[in-house]
Protein backbone atom coordinates (compact mmCIF):
# COMPACT_ATOMS: atom_id res chain seq x y z
CA UNK A 1 0.00 0.00 0.00
CA UNK A 2 2.63 2.60 0.91
CA UNK A 3 4.41 2.07 -2.52
CA UNK A 4 0.90 2.28 -4.29
CA UNK A 5 0.70 5.50 -2.57
CA UNK A 6 4.13 6.72 -3.41
CA UNK A 7 3.61 5.88 -6.88
CA UNK A 8 0.63 7.66 -6.71
CA UNK A 9 1.93 10.79 -5.53
CA UNK A 10 4.66 10.58 -7.88
CA UNK A 11 2.61 10.65 -10.78
CA UNK A 12 0.34 13.46 -9.63
CA UNK A 13 3.82 15.72 -9.27
CA UNK A 14 4.84 14.40 -13.08
CA UNK A 15 1.02 15.33 -13.89
CA UNK A 16 0.99 18.50 -11.88
CA UNK A 17 3.08 20.24 -14.85
CA UNK A 18 0.77 19.04 -17.68
CA UNK A 19 -2.43 19.94 -16.07
CA UNK A 20 -1.55 23.27 -14.59
CA UNK A 21 -0.70 23.77 -18.53
CA UNK A 22 -3.80 22.80 -19.96
CA UNK A 23 -5.67 24.60 -17.47
CA UNK A 24 -4.29 28.16 -18.05
CA UNK A 25 -4.44 27.43 -21.97
CA UNK A 26 -7.75 25.89 -21.69
CA UNK A 27 -8.92 29.35 -19.72
CA UNK A 28 -7.84 31.70 -22.44
CA UNK A 29 -8.95 29.68 -25.43
CA UNK A 30 -12.66 29.59 -24.45
CA UNK A 31 -13.07 32.73 -23.73
CA UNK A 32 -11.61 33.80 -27.26
CA UNK A 33 -14.64 35.28 -29.32
CA UNK A 34 -14.61 37.34 -32.48
CA UNK A 35 -13.76 40.74 -31.62
CA UNK A 36 -11.56 42.74 -33.56
CA UNK A 37 -7.70 43.71 -32.69
CA UNK A 38 -7.25 46.96 -31.34
CA UNK A 39 -9.68 47.17 -28.84
CA UNK A 40 -7.14 48.07 -26.29
CA UNK A 41 -5.19 50.62 -28.30
CA UNK A 42 -1.99 48.68 -27.15
CA UNK A 43 -3.38 45.41 -28.92
CA UNK A 44 -3.57 47.18 -32.29
CA UNK A 45 0.04 48.64 -32.09
CA UNK A 46 1.76 45.55 -31.39
CA UNK A 47 0.23 43.84 -34.51
CA UNK A 48 0.71 47.03 -36.71
CA UNK A 49 4.65 46.32 -35.74
CA UNK A 50 4.25 42.98 -36.31
CA UNK A 51 3.02 43.76 -40.05
CA UNK A 52 5.43 45.66 -40.90
CA UNK A 53 7.86 43.40 -39.85
CA UNK A 54 6.35 40.23 -41.79
CA UNK A 55 5.62 42.72 -44.48
CA UNK A 56 9.51 43.67 -44.63
CA UNK A 57 8.76 47.48 -43.93
CA UNK A 58 11.13 47.45 -41.11
CA UNK A 59 10.18 48.86 -37.82
CA UNK A 60 7.04 51.51 -38.27
CA UNK A 61 4.19 53.08 -37.42
CA UNK A 62 2.86 52.11 -40.82
CA UNK A 63 -0.70 53.92 -39.55
CA UNK A 64 0.74 57.47 -38.81
CA UNK A 65 1.65 59.48 -41.57
CA UNK A 66 5.32 59.21 -43.19
CA UNK A 67 5.28 55.85 -41.08
CA UNK A 68 8.19 56.63 -38.87
CA UNK A 69 10.31 54.33 -36.87
CA UNK A 70 8.86 52.70 -33.80
CA UNK A 71 10.77 53.61 -30.50
CA UNK A 72 7.58 53.27 -27.85
CA UNK A 73 7.12 49.27 -27.61
CA UNK A 74 9.96 46.92 -27.22
CA UNK A 75 10.39 44.82 -30.14
CA UNK A 76 10.17 40.59 -28.98
CA UNK A 77 6.70 40.56 -29.15
CA UNK A 78 5.89 42.38 -32.37
CA UNK A 79 8.52 40.22 -33.58
CA UNK A 80 7.05 37.20 -32.85
CA UNK A 81 3.19 38.29 -34.20
CA UNK A 82 5.93 38.63 -37.36
CA UNK A 83 6.34 35.09 -37.08
CA UNK A 84 2.83 34.28 -37.11
CA UNK A 85 1.93 36.73 -39.88
CA UNK A 86 4.12 35.21 -42.12
CA UNK A 87 2.78 31.84 -41.36
CA UNK A 88 -1.15 32.99 -41.83
CA UNK A 89 -1.02 36.17 -43.62
CA UNK A 90 -4.41 36.76 -44.42
CA UNK A 91 -5.69 39.60 -42.09
CA UNK A 92 -8.23 39.84 -40.25
CA UNK A 93 -8.25 35.97 -40.45
CA UNK A 94 -5.15 35.59 -38.73
CA UNK A 95 -6.35 37.68 -35.80
CA UNK A 96 -7.70 34.22 -33.98
CA UNK A 97 -3.90 32.95 -34.29
CA UNK A 98 -2.49 35.88 -32.17
CA UNK A 99 -4.94 35.00 -29.83
CA UNK A 100 -4.27 31.01 -29.49
CA UNK A 101 -1.13 31.69 -29.52
CA UNK A 102 -1.21 33.77 -26.57
CA UNK A 103 -3.11 31.01 -24.37
CA UNK A 104 0.00 28.54 -25.57
CA UNK A 105 2.19 31.27 -24.02
CA UNK A 106 0.27 31.26 -21.19
CA UNK A 107 -0.07 27.47 -21.16
CA UNK A 108 3.67 27.46 -21.13
CA UNK A 109 3.87 29.66 -18.41
CA UNK A 110 2.05 28.09 -16.17
CA UNK A 111 4.10 24.97 -15.27
CA UNK A 112 7.82 27.45 -15.11
CA UNK A 113 5.70 29.00 -12.18
CA UNK A 114 5.33 25.54 -10.62
CA UNK A 115 8.57 24.80 -11.17
CA UNK A 116 9.69 28.18 -9.65
CA UNK A 117 7.27 27.65 -6.73
CA UNK A 118 8.97 24.10 -5.70
CA UNK A 119 12.83 24.49 -6.81
CA UNK A 120 13.25 28.29 -5.79
CA UNK A 121 10.20 28.64 -3.18
CA UNK A 122 10.66 25.36 -1.45
CA UNK A 123 7.02 24.99 -1.70
CA UNK A 124 4.99 21.68 -1.53
CA UNK A 125 3.41 20.36 -4.67
CA UNK A 126 -0.20 21.53 -3.73
CA UNK A 127 0.35 24.92 -2.10
CA UNK A 128 2.47 25.44 -5.28
CA UNK A 129 -0.04 23.87 -7.31
CA UNK A 130 -3.19 25.61 -6.37
CA UNK A 131 -1.79 28.99 -6.12
CA UNK A 132 -0.28 29.13 -9.48
CA UNK A 133 -3.51 27.78 -10.62
CA UNK A 134 -5.35 30.59 -8.91
CA UNK A 135 -3.03 33.22 -10.71
CA UNK A 136 -3.22 31.77 -14.13
CA UNK A 137 -6.15 30.67 -15.19
CA UNK A 138 -8.03 33.39 -13.57
CA UNK A 139 -10.22 36.37 -14.77
CA UNK A 140 -7.44 39.13 -14.59
CA UNK A 141 -4.79 37.29 -16.77
CA UNK A 142 -7.47 36.10 -19.00
CA UNK A 143 -8.73 39.71 -19.64
CA UNK A 144 -5.26 40.63 -20.71
CA UNK A 145 -4.25 37.15 -22.38
CA UNK A 146 -7.30 36.91 -24.39
CA UNK A 147 -6.38 40.11 -26.19
CA UNK A 148 -3.22 40.47 -28.55
CA UNK A 149 -1.36 41.88 -25.61
CA UNK A 150 2.35 41.17 -24.50
CA UNK A 151 1.79 40.00 -20.97
CA UNK A 152 1.74 35.69 -21.83
CA UNK A 153 4.72 35.97 -23.46
CA UNK A 154 6.03 38.34 -20.45
CA UNK A 155 4.43 35.35 -17.84
CA UNK A 156 6.20 32.94 -20.06
CA UNK A 157 9.89 34.81 -20.23
CA UNK A 158 9.34 35.91 -16.15
CA UNK A 159 9.34 32.27 -14.66
CA UNK A 160 12.34 31.19 -16.04
CA UNK A 161 14.19 34.24 -15.95
CA UNK A 162 13.47 34.74 -11.72
CA UNK A 163 14.29 31.46 -11.75
CA UNK A 164 18.02 31.58 -13.34
CA UNK A 165 18.65 34.46 -11.45
CA UNK A 166 17.90 33.24 -8.12
CA UNK A 167 20.52 30.49 -9.11
CA UNK A 168 23.40 32.58 -10.14
CA UNK A 169 22.99 34.34 -6.50
CA UNK A 170 23.24 31.07 -4.51
CA UNK A 171 26.11 29.78 -6.80
CA UNK A 172 27.77 32.96 -7.55
CA UNK A 173 28.68 31.25 -10.67
CA UNK A 174 29.76 33.52 -13.36
CA UNK A 175 27.89 31.74 -16.05
CA UNK A 176 24.54 31.83 -14.34
CA UNK A 177 25.38 35.78 -13.89
CA UNK A 178 25.58 36.11 -17.88
CA UNK A 179 22.65 33.75 -18.14
CA UNK A 180 20.53 35.78 -15.84
CA UNK A 181 21.60 39.15 -17.25
CA UNK A 182 21.00 37.84 -20.80
CA UNK A 183 17.12 36.56 -19.70
CA UNK A 184 16.82 39.96 -17.92
CA UNK A 185 17.49 41.72 -20.77
CA UNK A 186 15.58 39.29 -23.29
CA UNK A 187 12.60 40.47 -20.67
CA UNK A 188 13.00 43.98 -21.30
CA UNK A 189 12.24 43.51 -24.71
CA UNK A 190 9.20 41.99 -24.25
CA UNK A 191 7.83 44.46 -21.79
CA UNK A 192 10.49 47.14 -20.33
CA UNK A 193 9.56 47.21 -17.01
CA UNK A 194 11.51 43.55 -16.78
CA UNK A 195 14.79 45.19 -16.77
CA UNK A 196 14.55 45.27 -12.79
CA UNK A 197 15.51 41.93 -12.45
CA UNK A 198 18.92 42.89 -13.77
CA UNK A 199 19.90 45.02 -11.03
CA UNK A 200 17.77 42.62 -8.36
CA UNK A 201 19.91 39.68 -9.64
CA UNK A 202 23.21 42.28 -9.50
CA UNK A 203 22.55 43.73 -6.04
CA UNK A 204 22.39 40.38 -4.10
CA UNK A 205 25.67 39.36 -5.56
CA UNK A 206 27.06 42.21 -4.97
CA UNK A 207 25.82 41.59 -1.18
CA UNK A 208 27.31 38.34 -0.98
CA UNK A 209 30.72 39.80 -2.83
CA UNK A 210 30.43 38.45 -6.31
CA UNK A 211 31.91 41.17 -7.16
CA UNK A 212 32.45 39.46 -10.72
CA UNK A 213 29.56 37.89 -11.24
CA UNK A 214 27.46 41.29 -10.29
CA UNK A 215 28.78 42.93 -13.13
CA UNK A 216 28.74 40.13 -16.07
CA UNK A 217 25.10 40.17 -15.50
CA UNK A 218 24.73 43.89 -16.02
CA UNK A 219 27.30 44.11 -18.95
CA UNK A 220 25.16 41.02 -20.41
CA UNK A 221 22.23 42.53 -20.03
CA UNK A 222 23.33 45.68 -21.59
CA UNK A 223 24.72 44.09 -24.37
CA UNK A 224 21.15 42.19 -25.35
CA UNK A 225 19.89 45.87 -25.15
CA UNK A 226 22.58 47.94 -26.38
CA UNK A 227 20.88 47.41 -30.43
CA UNK A 228 17.56 48.53 -29.10
CA UNK A 229 18.71 51.57 -26.70
CA UNK A 230 20.34 52.92 -30.04
CA UNK A 231 17.60 52.28 -32.33
CA UNK A 232 15.72 54.14 -30.05
CA UNK A 233 17.75 56.91 -29.88
CA UNK A 234 18.37 57.51 -33.32
CA UNK A 235 14.60 56.99 -33.66
CA UNK A 236 13.00 59.09 -31.46
CA UNK A 237 12.29 62.45 -32.23
CA UNK A 238 10.71 61.05 -35.45
CA UNK A 239 7.36 60.80 -34.00
CA UNK A 240 5.36 64.32 -33.39
CA UNK A 241 5.91 65.35 -29.62
CA UNK A 242 1.95 65.58 -29.24
CA UNK A 243 1.55 61.68 -29.43
CA UNK A 244 4.45 61.21 -27.62
CA UNK A 245 2.52 59.47 -25.01
CA UNK A 246 1.16 57.00 -26.87
CA UNK A 247 4.03 56.56 -29.62
CA UNK A 248 7.29 58.29 -28.01
CA UNK A 249 9.49 57.54 -25.31
CA UNK A 250 8.23 56.06 -21.94
CA UNK A 251 10.89 57.91 -20.38
CA UNK A 252 10.46 60.91 -22.01
CA UNK A 253 6.66 61.48 -21.41
CA UNK A 254 7.10 61.00 -17.56
CA UNK A 255 10.23 63.10 -17.18
CA UNK A 256 8.03 65.99 -19.68
CA UNK A 257 5.57 65.97 -16.94
CA UNK A 258 7.81 66.23 -13.87
CA UNK A 259 10.12 68.77 -15.65
CA UNK A 260 6.36 70.80 -15.79
CA UNK A 261 4.82 70.30 -12.61
CA UNK A 262 7.58 68.90 -10.09
CA UNK A 263 8.23 66.42 -8.00
CA UNK A 264 5.29 66.72 -6.53
CA UNK A 265 3.74 64.65 -9.36
CA UNK A 266 4.89 61.79 -8.33
CA UNK A 267 3.37 62.12 -4.86
CA UNK A 268 0.06 62.80 -6.36
CA UNK A 269 0.45 59.92 -8.85
CA UNK A 270 1.77 57.63 -5.71
CA UNK A 271 -1.23 58.64 -3.60
CA UNK A 272 -4.17 57.67 -6.83
CA UNK A 273 -2.06 54.59 -7.50
CA UNK A 274 -2.34 53.49 -3.77
CA UNK A 275 -6.01 53.98 -3.65
CA UNK A 276 -6.19 52.50 -6.54
CA UNK A 277 -4.14 49.59 -5.73
CA UNK A 278 -6.94 49.50 -2.30
CA UNK A 279 -9.90 49.45 -4.72
CA UNK A 280 -8.36 46.67 -6.58
CA UNK A 281 -7.57 44.75 -3.52
CA UNK A 282 -11.71 45.04 -2.40
CA UNK A 283 -12.82 43.88 -5.87
CA UNK A 284 -10.51 40.95 -6.14
CA UNK A 285 -11.79 39.60 -2.62
CA UNK A 286 -15.37 41.00 -3.67
CA UNK A 287 -15.84 43.40 -0.29
CA UNK A 288 -15.88 46.71 -3.12
CA UNK A 289 -19.78 46.62 -2.58
CA UNK A 290 -19.56 45.68 1.45
CA UNK A 291 -19.78 48.16 4.36
CA UNK A 292 -16.75 50.32 5.42
CA UNK A 293 -15.94 47.90 8.26
CA UNK A 294 -15.56 45.22 5.96
CA UNK A 295 -13.78 46.76 2.96
CA UNK A 296 -11.37 48.16 5.44
CA UNK A 297 -10.64 44.93 7.14
CA UNK A 298 -10.03 43.42 4.05
CA UNK A 299 -7.24 46.10 3.07
CA UNK A 300 -5.74 45.65 6.97
CA UNK A 301 -5.96 41.45 6.05
CA UNK A 302 -4.61 41.43 2.59
CA UNK A 303 -1.69 43.89 3.25
CA UNK A 304 -0.76 41.90 6.55
CA UNK A 305 -0.50 38.81 4.50
CA UNK A 306 1.15 40.67 1.60
CA UNK A 307 3.96 41.75 4.15
CA UNK A 308 3.97 38.22 5.68
CA UNK A 309 4.57 36.09 2.18
CA UNK A 310 6.97 39.25 0.86
CA UNK A 311 8.98 38.68 4.67
CA UNK A 312 9.20 34.56 3.71
CA UNK A 313 10.09 35.52 -0.13
CA UNK A 314 13.08 37.62 1.16
CA UNK A 315 14.49 34.73 3.40
CA UNK A 316 14.05 32.03 0.77
CA UNK A 317 14.75 34.15 -2.34
CA UNK A 318 16.02 37.79 -1.85
CA UNK A 319 16.47 38.48 -5.31
CA UNK A 320 12.62 37.84 -6.18
CA UNK A 321 11.76 39.82 -3.04
CA UNK A 322 13.48 42.80 -4.78
CA UNK A 323 12.42 42.55 -7.90
CA UNK A 324 9.15 41.97 -6.68
CA UNK A 325 9.23 45.36 -4.40
CA UNK A 326 10.68 47.27 -7.20
CA UNK A 327 8.27 46.59 -9.87
CA UNK A 328 5.71 47.27 -7.60
CA UNK A 329 7.10 50.30 -6.45
CA UNK A 330 7.51 51.94 -9.87
CA UNK A 331 4.30 50.87 -10.65
CA UNK A 332 2.66 52.80 -7.63
CA UNK A 333 4.42 56.22 -9.03
CA UNK A 334 4.08 55.13 -12.72
CA UNK A 335 0.54 57.33 -13.98
CA UNK A 336 -1.36 54.57 -15.39
CA UNK A 337 -3.99 52.07 -14.23
CA UNK A 338 -1.91 50.12 -11.84
CA UNK A 339 -3.79 47.01 -12.37
CA UNK A 340 -2.87 46.58 -15.62
CA UNK A 341 0.42 46.30 -13.90
CA UNK A 342 -0.12 44.07 -11.41
CA UNK A 343 -2.20 41.44 -13.13
CA UNK A 344 1.05 41.43 -15.46
CA UNK A 345 2.72 40.06 -12.44
CA UNK A 346 -0.27 38.28 -10.90
CA UNK A 347 1.58 34.56 -10.66
CA UNK A 348 3.95 35.89 -8.78
CA UNK A 349 1.74 37.88 -6.74
CA UNK A 350 -0.06 34.61 -6.11
CA UNK A 351 3.17 32.68 -5.01
CA UNK A 352 3.60 35.98 -2.14
CA UNK A 353 0.04 35.02 -0.91
CA UNK A 354 1.26 30.88 -0.56
CA UNK A 355 4.23 31.76 0.91
CA UNK A 356 1.54 33.79 3.51
CA UNK A 357 -0.68 31.10 3.89
CA UNK A 358 2.27 28.15 4.27
CA UNK A 359 4.21 30.65 6.91
CA UNK A 360 0.80 30.99 9.02
CA UNK A 361 0.11 27.09 8.79
CA UNK A 362 4.15 26.46 10.68
CA UNK A 363 2.61 28.76 13.51
CA UNK A 364 2.22 25.47 15.62
CA UNK A 365 4.63 23.76 18.11
CA UNK A 366 7.10 25.17 19.62
CA UNK A 367 9.04 25.58 15.76
CA UNK A 368 6.99 28.54 15.03
CA UNK A 369 9.63 31.27 14.99
CA UNK A 370 9.83 33.95 17.14
CA UNK A 371 7.24 34.18 20.10
CA UNK A 372 5.66 30.71 18.74
CA UNK A 373 2.88 30.90 21.69
CA UNK A 374 1.43 34.24 20.35
CA UNK A 375 1.60 32.45 16.57
CA UNK A 376 -0.04 29.33 18.06
CA UNK A 377 -2.79 31.71 19.36
CA UNK A 378 -3.09 34.19 16.24
CA UNK A 379 -2.75 31.04 14.01
CA UNK A 380 -6.69 30.38 13.86
CA UNK A 381 -7.72 33.90 13.47
CA UNK A 382 -5.45 34.10 10.84
CA UNK A 383 -6.53 30.77 8.91
CA UNK A 384 -10.32 32.30 9.09
CA UNK A 385 -9.28 35.30 7.95
CA UNK A 386 -7.18 33.76 4.69
CA UNK A 387 -10.37 31.55 4.29
CA UNK A 388 -12.69 34.64 3.68
CA UNK A 389 -10.53 36.36 0.97
CA UNK A 390 -9.94 33.37 -0.59
CA UNK A 391 -13.93 32.90 -0.76
CA UNK A 392 -14.26 36.66 -1.77
CA UNK A 393 -11.50 35.63 -4.73
CA UNK A 394 -13.29 32.34 -5.59
CA UNK A 395 -16.32 34.98 -5.93
CA UNK A 396 -14.50 37.48 -7.83
CA UNK A 397 -13.33 35.18 -10.38
CA UNK A 398 -16.90 33.34 -10.82
CA UNK A 399 -18.23 37.18 -11.47
CA UNK A 400 -15.50 37.19 -13.92
CA UNK A 401 -16.33 34.12 -15.68
CA UNK A 402 -20.27 34.66 -15.74
CA UNK A 403 -20.72 37.96 -16.50
CA UNK A 404 -17.81 37.53 -19.49
CA UNK A 405 -15.45 40.64 -18.19
CA UNK A 406 -13.46 40.89 -21.75
CA UNK A 407 -15.83 40.55 -23.93
CA UNK A 408 -17.56 43.74 -22.09
CA UNK A 409 -13.93 45.18 -22.65
CA UNK A 410 -14.15 44.32 -26.27
CA UNK A 411 -17.48 44.68 -27.14
CA UNK A 412 -17.78 48.53 -26.22
CA UNK A 413 -15.12 49.38 -28.30
CA UNK A 414 -15.25 46.99 -31.71
CA UNK A 415 -19.03 48.09 -31.40
CA UNK A 416 -18.36 51.99 -31.00
CA UNK A 417 -15.62 51.77 -33.71
CA UNK A 418 -17.78 49.61 -36.09
CA UNK A 419 -20.28 52.64 -37.68
CA UNK A 420 -16.35 54.75 -38.09
CA UNK A 421 -14.54 52.17 -39.79
CA UNK A 422 -17.98 51.47 -42.35
CA UNK A 423 -18.04 55.24 -43.20
CA UNK A 424 -14.47 55.13 -43.52
CA UNK A 425 -14.71 52.42 -46.35
CA UNK A 426 -17.21 53.74 -47.90
CA UNK A 427 -16.63 57.71 -48.17
CA UNK A 428 -12.71 57.66 -48.45
CA UNK A 429 -9.64 56.49 -50.47
CA UNK A 430 -7.07 54.66 -49.54
CA UNK A 431 -4.93 58.26 -49.57
CA UNK A 432 -7.16 59.58 -46.53
CA UNK A 433 -5.83 60.99 -43.18
CA UNK A 434 -7.85 60.34 -40.14
CA UNK A 435 -7.76 61.49 -37.15
CA UNK A 436 -9.68 59.48 -34.71
CA UNK A 437 -10.54 57.67 -31.16
CA UNK A 438 -9.10 54.41 -32.30
CA UNK A 439 -6.61 55.12 -34.98
CA UNK A 440 -4.35 51.61 -34.33
CA UNK A 441 -8.15 49.71 -35.24
CA UNK A 442 -9.33 51.70 -37.56
CA UNK A 443 -5.94 51.44 -39.52
CA UNK A 444 -6.07 47.71 -39.21
CA UNK A 445 -9.62 47.13 -40.81
CA UNK A 446 -9.69 50.47 -43.22
CA UNK A 447 -6.35 50.91 -44.18
CA UNK A 448 -6.33 54.31 -44.10
CA UNK A 449 -3.94 56.13 -42.32
CA UNK A 450 -4.63 57.33 -38.71
CA UNK A 451 -3.29 59.36 -35.91
CA UNK A 452 -5.04 59.89 -32.89
CA UNK A 453 -7.94 63.23 -32.51
CA UNK A 454 -5.97 63.78 -28.88
CA UNK A 455 -3.31 64.24 -26.87
CA UNK A 456 -2.53 61.05 -23.68
CA UNK A 457 -0.74 62.44 -21.52
CA UNK A 458 0.56 61.31 -17.41
CA UNK A 459 -1.33 64.59 -15.97
CA UNK A 460 -4.88 63.50 -16.81
CA UNK A 461 -3.87 60.12 -14.82
CA UNK A 462 -4.78 62.39 -11.27
CA UNK A 463 -7.31 64.94 -13.37
CA UNK A 464 -9.75 64.01 -16.89
CA UNK A 465 -8.40 66.51 -19.01
CA UNK A 466 -10.37 69.54 -19.87
CA UNK A 467 -12.07 70.39 -23.18
CA UNK A 468 -9.95 73.74 -23.38
CA UNK A 469 -6.87 70.95 -23.11
CA UNK A 470 -8.46 68.33 -25.65
CA UNK A 471 -9.54 71.46 -28.12
CA UNK A 472 -6.02 72.74 -28.07
CA UNK A 473 -4.36 69.37 -28.71
CA UNK A 474 -6.55 68.94 -31.46
CA UNK A 475 -5.63 72.32 -33.01
CA UNK A 476 -2.36 71.14 -32.65
CA UNK A 477 -2.79 67.67 -34.69
CA UNK A 478 -4.58 69.77 -37.40
CA UNK A 479 -1.35 72.22 -37.40
CA UNK A 480 0.98 69.04 -37.33
CA UNK A 481 -0.91 66.88 -40.23
CA UNK A 482 -2.96 67.20 -43.34
CA UNK A 483 -5.84 65.77 -42.18
CA UNK A 484 -9.20 64.90 -44.46
CA UNK A 485 -11.40 64.01 -41.49
CA UNK A 486 -11.76 63.94 -37.82
CA UNK A 487 -14.04 61.28 -36.19
CA UNK A 488 -15.21 61.75 -32.62
CA UNK A 489 -16.77 59.20 -30.61
CA UNK A 490 -15.31 59.27 -26.88
CA UNK A 491 -15.86 62.03 -24.37
CA UNK A 492 -12.96 63.24 -25.36
CA UNK A 493 -13.32 63.27 -28.96
CA UNK A 494 -16.22 65.44 -28.58
CA UNK A 495 -15.12 68.00 -26.17
CA UNK A 496 -12.16 68.85 -28.88
CA UNK A 497 -14.20 69.26 -32.00
CA UNK A 498 -17.05 71.05 -30.34
CA UNK A 499 -14.82 73.49 -29.16
CA UNK A 500 -13.20 73.98 -33.20
CA UNK A 501 -16.71 73.85 -34.66
CA UNK A 502 -17.99 76.72 -32.49
CA UNK A 503 -14.85 79.16 -32.24
CA UNK A 504 -15.06 82.12 -34.72
CA UNK A 505 -14.13 81.41 -37.43
CA UNK A 506 -14.34 77.39 -37.04
CA UNK A 507 -12.06 75.28 -37.84
CA UNK A 508 -13.98 72.07 -38.41
CA UNK A 509 -17.48 71.42 -40.13
CA UNK A 510 -20.04 68.65 -39.33
CA UNK A 511 -19.92 66.18 -42.22
CA UNK A 512 -22.32 63.27 -40.69
CA UNK A 513 -23.47 61.95 -37.90
CA UNK A 514 -22.89 57.79 -37.21
CA UNK A 515 -24.41 55.44 -34.79
CA UNK A 516 -21.69 56.10 -32.53
CA UNK A 517 -20.23 59.52 -33.21
CA UNK A 518 -19.53 62.25 -35.55
CA UNK A 519 -17.33 62.77 -38.66
CA UNK A 520 -15.89 66.57 -39.43
CA UNK A 521 -13.46 67.91 -42.22
CA UNK A 522 -11.13 70.87 -41.67
CA UNK A 523 -12.27 73.86 -43.26
CA UNK A 524 -9.08 75.06 -43.40
CA UNK A 525 -6.07 72.49 -43.02
CA UNK A 526 -3.18 72.65 -41.34
CA UNK A 527 0.23 72.19 -43.23
CA UNK A 528 3.33 70.56 -41.72
CA UNK A 529 5.37 72.63 -39.50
Amino acid sequence: RGVSEAGMSGALARLAPVLLALAAFGAVAAAIGPWPVGVFQDDGIYLILGKSLATGQGYRYLNLPGEPNATHYPPLFPAWLAMLWRMAPDFPRNVTLFKFANALLLGIAAPLFYRLARERMQLGRLPSALGVLAFTACAPVVLLSVMVLSEPMFLALLAPTLLVSDRATVSGSRREAALAGVLGGVLALVRTLGIVIVPATALVLLWRRRWQAALICCLSAALVLAPWQLWSAAHAAEVPPIFLGKYGSYLGWLTDAVRTDGLIFLRDVAWTNLKSLVAQGWASTATDTLGPWVRNGTSIVLASFFGLGMGALARRTPVIAIFTATYLGIVVIWPFAPARFTWGVWPVVGIVFTLALVSVWEWRGEHGGDHPRLRRLLRPLALVAFAGITVGYAGYNYLGVTRDWWTVVQSSVANRARPLGEWITANTDTSAVLATDDDALLYLYTGRHTIPNGAFTPQEHITPQTPAFAMQALRTILATHEVDFVLASTNYGTYAVRGLVEQNPPQLRVVGALQTGRVFAPITRGRPE
